[in-house]
C-alpha cells in the first residue's frame, strides 16, 4: 500500500489523515472526477456458512445477495446501536463488507465472538484493495474502459483485477475495487478520461444524497432509523431475529422518533470534525455532527442527527463556535410518519 500512497504524492495529493485525498482541483466543469477512497475498508467472510451467519448478525436480507448483485445493511449492538453499515457484495466466493476503515477492527472483533461455531472466518482487507470512486456526467462511458457497467443500483460488475458496483445509477457514481498492484495502471486509464478530485467531492455527493456511513466517532450512537437506514434499504423488516432487531423492531412500529438524520451546509470560521455538538437558539445540545465534507472559504457539507423540533424551526450552530451557522436542506427521500407516531396494531 505503501506504493499507491507514493503515487498519490507525486501526482499532487496531500494524504489525509483520515483517509482520502486532498487536491486544488475543483469538482465542477468536468464531465467525470476520480478520487482515492482509502476512508473506507473492507471485512471479508468466507465459508459455507458465512451468508448464514451473518443472516443472524446483520439487518438486511441475506438470502438476496448474489453475484452481481449488492445489498445495503448495517450491524448493530444487542441494544439496537449501529455499530456499522455498509454495502455488501459477493466477489471470488467471498462476502464483502464495504464501511468506513475506522470501524473494521471493531465489526471483527464483535463478530469474531459469535463466529467460532459456523464454518466461515473474518478478514480485514483494509489493506488487501485500493478503492476508487468514479462519478459525473460520463463517469459511465469511463468505467466502461475497465468492466462492463453496472447499470442499476447496488448491481455489481467484476474486471480482472476488482470489480466495480454502481452506488447511483442516476448520477452515475461508481465504487471501484482494484487490487492494489493493479491499482496506478487503472488509475492512470481512468484518469486520461476523468478528472482528479479530492475525497471530499464524492463525499459531498453522498451527503446529497442523505447518506452516510457510520465511522468510529458515532459507532453505537443511534438506532437505525435515527440515521434514517429504513429509508434507504438498510433494513428489512420482514426478516427473522438478528443482533439488536427487538430494539430496531420497536422503533419502527411502537416507538415514537424524536430525533433523525438532517443534511445541509454549515459555515464555521473554524475547522470541524465529526462528534461536535448543535446547538439551537432557544436551546442547547441539540445534535451532533455525523458527518462532514469540506467544500472550501470555511464551509461544509454535513449530515447530523438533530432534535426534530429544533431542525425545522430553530437557527442552529456549532456549539462553542461564535460565527457559526448551519443551513438545513431538504432530503432527497421522504420518511415514513410511522416511525414518528404510535400506533395501534
Amino acid at each position: 500500500m505503501q506504493q499507491w500512497q507514493d503515487f498519490l504524492q507525486q501526482q499532487g495529493f496531500e494524504l489525509l489523515p483520515q483517509g482520502g485525498i486532498k487536491h486544488a482541483n475543483g469538482s465542477e466543469g468536468a464531465d467525470a472526477y476520480i478520487t482515492d477512497l482509502s476512508n473506507y475498508g473492507t471485512l471479508t467472510l468466507d465459508g459455507p456458512d458465512a451468508s448464514k451467519f451473518l443472516q443472524g448478525q446483520l439487518t438486511c436480507q441475506m438470502d438476496k445477495l448474489q453475484n452481481g448483485q449488492a445489498l445495503i445493511g448495517a450491524y448493530c449492538s444487542p441494544k439496537g446501536s449501529v455499530i456499522a453499515n455498509f454495502n455488501l457484495c459477493m466477489h471470488a466466493d467471498r462476502v464483502m463488507l464495504h464501511m468506513a476503515a475506522d470501524v473494521v477492527d471493531t465489526v471483527q472483533t464483535a463478530l469474531a465472538k459469535y463466529i467460532v461455531f459456523s464454518k466461515a472466518k473474518l478478514h480485514n482487507e483494509n489493506q488487501a484493495w485500493v478503492r476508487l470512486g468514479v462519478w459525473g456526467n460520463k463517469a459511465k462511458e469511463i468505467i466502461n474502459h475497465i468492466a462492463q457497467v453496472p447499470s442499476n443500483e447496488q448491481e455489481v460488475s467484476a474486471f480482472e483485477q476488482g470489480f466495480v458496483l454502481c452506488t447511483n445509477a442516476a448520477a452515475q457514481r461508481y465504487l471501484v475495487y482494484c487490487q492494489k498492484d493493479a491499482a496506478i495502471d487503472i488509475w492512470l486509464g481512468l484518469a486520461d478520461y476523468a478528472r482528479p478530485a479530492s475525497t471530499a467531492a464524492w463525499e459531498i455527493e453522498q451527503i446529497k444524497d442523505g447518506l452516510l456511513y457510520v465511522g468510529q466517532e458515532i459507532s453505537e450512537h443511534y438506532v437505525p432509523q435515527m440515521l434514517n437506514l429504513q429509508e434507504t434499504g438498510a433494513i428489512n423488516f420482514h426478516k427473522g431475529c438478528y443482533t439488536g432487531q427487538e430494539v430496531v423492531a420497536r422503533m419502527q412500529y411502537l416507538g415514537k422518533l424524536k430525533r433523525h438524520l438532517y443534511l445541509g451546509r454549515i459555515h464555521s470560521p473554524t475547522p470541524l470534525t465529526v462528534g461536535m455538538q448543535i446547538d439551537g437558539e432557544k436551546r442547547g445540545n441539540i445534535g451532533r455532527i455525523t458527518s462532514l465534507a469540506e467544500n472550501g472559504d470555511h464551509s461544509y457539507w454535513f449530515t447530523g442527527v438533530i432534535n426534530i423540533r429544533e431542525a425545522e424551526n430553530d437557527n442552529l450552530c456549532v456549539a462553542g463556535i461564535e460565527g457559526s451557522s448551519i443551513e438545513i436542506d431538504p432530503l432527497p427521500y421522504a420518511i415514513d410518519p410511522q416511525v414518528f407516531e404510535r400506533v395501534t396494531l
